[in-house]
């Protein structure tokens, strides 16, 4: 009998240590909340940094619940300290962030000894820097710490989580209820979140069901739960949310049984229950279940497709599949025939998409796929077809020719899936280094010079490391690359430190460089790409008529893209497009504002005009100026030209897209992003390839030690033709007939290469549409050949600077071409 005892008493012991184990290992209840998660009810004191809505963290914007410091003195509104995309965050050596007093919760304001609270945080840094966080409850003037001096791994994208819990003490309670407070410290400017925090009260009069479990069924999904407070009459709120921390949607009520199916889920979309129980007031939230139910049946596809026709662009509407379950809709686009299909577009929300980038001169076939939240893809809806009013040749994106491949295309290289394969002896790259915008120069030896932005590629702040640049000097035999670095330093001055170079070829034949360090415009002459390169000084700009807030002034000495204009004098197109002048033939200026910047400005089209633009580049041939500049949060380019570098007119379409990487074999690149555009000239001025910085993911998902980085690449461009105007007196839109040469040149014979029927010539207006005038006769000049066409419908008035001639040569390919509107 003792035996049977003893094996009893045992039994017992293990079946209670099961259950201690098994309550160790289930989430803590949050009984009453002080500050954060209160599921399945909002937030309590802004604990998880959503009650502002902040995008920007240079707008310093901060939680009315939360006080940030750094130094002594506190503040309201600083971008060293404050909210960003759900976060509060300290970017300098030592923040200090503090909840307001906790002593707004009815159901607790009078703290107790012995009282227990629960604890909770969520923390990240930007990259691996050695930060650490202290977190405290404070007492009136006792801090109790909970945990202290944590190391924070950053630089993964990962949400560190720690939790506890804290008995309040005797003293404690003399001293009422707490505050929070969170002691950041990071080194280098580096960011560390505080993504959450939570604070609650145990209660074990308002506990709520011990454990909820959950099953994919049939039906949907099937919920049960235990409860020791269940009894005949005891009834359940049932609760769905999407993300953990907000407030939950009641799926049912009155519910009084443990178990619930839900059956209005949609397939493939992660959800969080919680389930409460109800008396004379609602429990405190059971553990959380998150599940997803996926499914592999295919959506059905999008109906009803319409296409709406502009000069350069097509817009596709449709109607959406028929079925709840869909998460976006990609856009593919073939051949007139529905062949050669390719995905120009992904992770569309809506029901339309505006296509930026159609092959003009042929009827674009389009189809839309779905995808639901489960990953299966739809059939294709019915095509649509569309056809551009604009011809080829309109746009600049037009110029870009494939790639050539200098060695083979390689797989066994860094990058996300749409780099690979690629040709990494194309431009610069180096798995060491990041690389990141340069203008290739064609020096007097014949080679190919670059002086080129870089930053370690394994750098703490990853692709955020730029602002600590420098500028190195690399060469090439072939101008598409390879691009091999000689200096390590292009210049002595600041240890080589610099960003965003530009080189100003100038009258006399030798460069001048201009190049970001510490903020500043600075400029260097040299003779050779090589160097030395020499110290000018600085830029100073007048901004006595600028129509920039005084906070945006920087626009005026970043990015910066110039030339040296034939009187002497200096022009520099800024970061934002507007145009500057120097007022003499000094290069550091003063430079006047004269024209405003791309963005807003009414020369720009509509559907362009609003977009955020940086980054241009300038350039002057025999015929006139150019001007491309990137609207970065569209990922493409704009381009323009003007008589005078001061007066611009946009060109219709786009400069350049991701979908412009493609190599001569028909293998195409999908670059995330492309940046920092300049072109290599010839001796005329013309614009012969196109180079870019490109970057493979998101700039915040390049980081330290990953498989992503960024480079420069160099494509060809069909170079303009040069043809001189034979007119005596300017040509108008009543000139009778039209008399250009066309030049022969290195690989182009104009009296045998030219399809003479393809021609066209006129004002831009009139030729891009396949319009203008049609020749009438041609002749031979020496190696060269002159064309007449007959005036009639030349479209030219005093807007127009320059002819535009279009056409093919007699292999198909395009033929353009500029000239001014009388004879020199």
């Amino acid at each position: 009998m003792n035996s049977l005892k003893m094996i009893y008493c045992m039994l017992k012991k293990v079946q209670t240590l099961f259950f201690l184990v098994l309550l160790l290992h289930l989430p803590t209840n949050a009984q009453i909340t002080l500050l954060g998660d209160n599921s399945p009810h909002k937030n309590v004191n802004d604990g998880n940094f959503e009650l502002v809505k902040a995008y920007s963290w240079r707008k310093g914007l901060q939680s009315p619940m939360w006080t940030c410091s750094h130094g002594n003195n506190k503040h309201t509104g600083d971008s060293q300290m404050a909210l960003f995309q759900g976060r509060i965050y300290s970017s300098v050596a030592k923040g200090v962030i503090e909840s307001k007093v906790l002593d707004n919760i009815s159901a607790y304001n009078k703290p107790k000894e012995g009282d227990v609270l629960n604890w909770g945080f969520g923390t990240d840094s930007e990259y691996d820097c050695g930060a650490t966080i202290t977190i405290s409850l404070v007492f009136g003037d006792k801090e109790r710490i909970l945990a202290e001096n944590i190391a924070i791994k950053g630089g993964d994208l990962k949400v560190q989580e720690f939790k506890g819990t804290y008995t309040i003490t005797k003293e404690d309670a003399a001293n009422k209820m707490p505050f929070v407070r969170a002691v950041l410290h990071s080194n280098q400017g580096v960011k560390v979140f505080l993504n959450y925090v939570n604070i609650s009260v145990q209660n074990p009069e308002t506990n709520g069901p011990e454990i909820l479990k959950a099953n994919v069924v049939s039906e949907g999904i099937k919920l049960k739960w235990i409860d020791h407070k269940f009894k005949d009459g005891v009834e359940y709120n049932v609760y769905r949310g999407e993300k953990i921390g907000t407030a939950y949607q009641k799926l049912a009520s009155n519910i009084k049984t443990l178990n619930y199916t839900d059956d209005t889920l949609i397939n493939g979309k992660e959800y969080h229950y919680l389930v409460t129980r109800v008396g004379v007031q609602e429990s405190s939230k059971s553990p959380v279940a998150t599940i997803t139910k996926m499914d592999t049946v295919a959506p059905a596809p999008a109906t009803d497709l319409k296409a709406t026709v502009f000069e350069t662009e097509v817009q596709i509407n449709w109607k959406k599949s028929i079925d709840k379950d869909v998460a976006s809709y990609a856009v593919y686009r073939g051949d007139s025939e529905g062949n050669n299909l390719r995905q120009i577009a992904y992770n569309v929300k809506n029901n339309k998409f505006v296509d930026f980038t159609p092959v003009k001169d042929v009827e674009n076939t389009y189809f839309i796929f779905a995808y639901d939240f489960s990953g299966n893809k739809s059939n294709a809806s019915k095509p649509i077809k569309a056809k551009v009013k604009a011809v080829l040749g309109t746009s600049f994106s037009d110029l870009i020719l494939p790639m050539p491949i200098t060695d083979k295309l390689r797989a066994d290289v860094w990058g996300a899936e749409g780099v690979i394969p690629r040709d990494i002896h194309n431009g610069i790259e180096d798995p060491e280094w990041s690389y990141w915008g340069g203008r290739p120069i064609e020096d007097k030896d014949g080679k190919f010079h670059m002086n080129v932005t870089r930053w370690p590629a394994n750098a703490t702040k990853g692709h955020w490391e730029w602002p600590f640049s420098t500028i190195a000097y690399a060469v090439s035999e072939h101008p598409i690359g390879p691009y091999k670095v000689k200096k390590e330093l292009a210049y002595d001055f600041h240890n080589g430190l610099g960003h965003n170079p530009d080189i100003i070829l100038l009258n006399d034949g030798t460069y001048m460089l201009y190049s970001l360090i510490d903020w500043e415009a600075t400029l260097f002459t040299s003779k050779s790409m090589a160097g030395p390169w020499k110290r000018l000084g600085t830029i100073n700009v007048d901004l006595s008529n600028s129509d920039v807030p005084e906070q945006r002034s920087y626009v005026f000495y970043r990015n910066l893209s110039g030339l040296h204009l034939p009187d002497g004098r200096f022009l520099f197109v800024t970061k934002a497009g507007g145009i500057m002048l120097s007022e003499s033939k000094n290069p550091l200026g003063p430079y006047k504002i004269v024209s405003k910047e791309i963005r807003h400005n009414p020369i720009i089209p509509e559907k362009y005009r609003n977009s955020n633009y940086e980054d241009p580049v300038l350039w002057k041939d025999e015929v006139q100026f150019h001007m491309m500049i990137n609207a970065f949060l569209d990922y493409r380019a704009i381009y323009l030209r003007s008589a005078d570098g001061i007066h611009w007119k946009f060109n219709p379409g786009t400069a350049y897209t991701p979908h412009n990487t493609s190599y001569e074999d028909g293998t195409q690149t999908h670059w995330y992003k492309l940046e920092r555009p300049h072109v290599l000239q010839d001796k005329y001025g013309r614009a012969t390839h196109l180079s870019l910085a490109v970057i493979d993911v998101p700039k915040a998902d390049d980081l330290a030690k990953d498989k992503h980085n960024s480079k420069n690449i160099i494509m060809p461009l069909v170079k303009h033709k040069r043809i001189k105007m034979l007119n005596k007196k300017k040509v108008n839109q009543h000139t009778k007939s039209i008399k250009i040469r066309i030049i022969s040149e290195e690989g182009f014979d104009a009296q045998k290469d030219i399809d003479l029927s393809s021609l066209r010539f006129g004002a831009s207006e009139e030729v891009d549409f396949g319009k203008g005038c049609k020749m009438m006769k041609s002749k031979k000049k020496g190696k060269d050949l002159i064309v007449t066409f007959k005036g009639d419908g030349n479209g030219i008035t005093d807007k127009n600077f320059v002819g535009k001639l279009l056409g093919k040569t007699t292999k198909g390919a395009l033929l353009i071409g500029y000239s001014k509107l009388v004879a020199n």
